[in-house]
């Protein structure tokens, strides 16, 4: 499973989900904020790569 977040600018930035990071974590490791996002999705891997 991945989080695909989609953020103010347009950009969207994808991220496995691993068991006991945080949302927190996951936003440190992409370089983002809570301000910068505008959606958060959970994708499985197929609809992760018809998505882009």
């Amino acid at each position: 499973m991945y989080q695909e977040y989609t953020l103010r600018n347009g950009q969207v930035k994808a991220i496995k989900v691993v068991k006991g990071r945080s949302m927190k974590e996951e936003m440190k490791l992409l370089g983002i904020s809570e301000r910068d996002i505008f959606s958060i999705q959970l994708l499985d891997k197929d609809s992760l790569k018809k998505s882009k």
